[in-house]
């Protein structure tokens, strides 16, 4: 979430130093992200439909709006209560972290992880050859960086998410209080830890993308600015 924040927030600010103009640097903004825009308000329509919630009025348009928001798309649902609002709002986080596994494996990230972790030099090197010698590395890892810091819910999507945990935490808290807990199967155990690790191994891959491109960003930022003689306070 800080590297996504950080990236969104200097990513505009790129634009804004190349055109000094506010409303180029949010259409830079918006067409830089366009992909994982996409995977974004689609996944939210989907999910609806898959809810049966009516979905309509897909938009892909970028507005500011009072106080600063920034809204890059949307996707209007009806009929939703409180719970299948926050799945269709949760939608991105999880079609959008699938998406960024596949990736990560396509360009073997996956494995590239746990040697950076061992500190295995050798292996390290023959894997970071082996992902860079995909075909169109730098299309997918594009592609892998616009989605991954598109999927985090923006407030909309959180909207319902509040009351809703707090409904199940009471819920849970009573069971617990009475001694009613269910007993858990060892299968579904087995099938909340591989979700978790799942996700677990989707944020590792996206926050070693988001490294390397805070790196990038941070140097061209700087570049830019020592050659224009312009300089941006956040």
């Amino acid at each position: 979430l800080v590297l996504s924040r950080w990236i969104e927030r200097h990513t505009q600010g790129l634009g804004f130093l190349l055109s000094n103009n506010q409303a180029t640097a949010l259409w830079l903004y918006f067409f830089l992200f366009l992909p994982g825009i996409l995977v974004h308000e689609t996944s939210h329509y989907v999910t609806a439909t898959l809810l049966g919630v009516k979905a309509g009025n897909f938009k892909l348009w970028p507005t500011l709006k009072k106080g600063g928001q920034l809204v890059l798309g949307s996707v209007q649902v009806r009929g939703a209560g409180p719970l299948r609002h926050s799945l269709i709002g949760a939608a991105p986080l999880f079609w959008g972290s699938a998406l960024v596994m596949l990736i990560g494996r396509f360009l073997h990230f996956d494995a590239l992880g746990p040697a950076l972790t061992g500190g295995n030099v050798e292996q390290i090197l023959a894997l970071a050859g082996q992902s860079l010698s995909t075909p169109d590395f730098w299309l997918w890892l594009y592609l892998l960086f616009a989605v991954a810091n598109s999927m985090l819910p923006s407030p909309a999507d959180r909207l319902y998410w509040t009351p809703v945990l707090l409904f199940f935490g009471v819920i849970a808290a009573l069971m617990v209080g009475f001694d009613m807990m269910p007993v858990i199967s060892d299968s579904v155990q087995e099938g909340v830890n591989a979700f978790f690790a799942f996700m677990a191994s989707s944020f590792s891959i996206a926050v070693g993308v988001d490294l390397f491109f805070v790196v990038f960003i941070f140097v061209l930022e700087a570049l830019i600015g020592f050659v224009t003689g312009r300089r941006l306070q956040y």
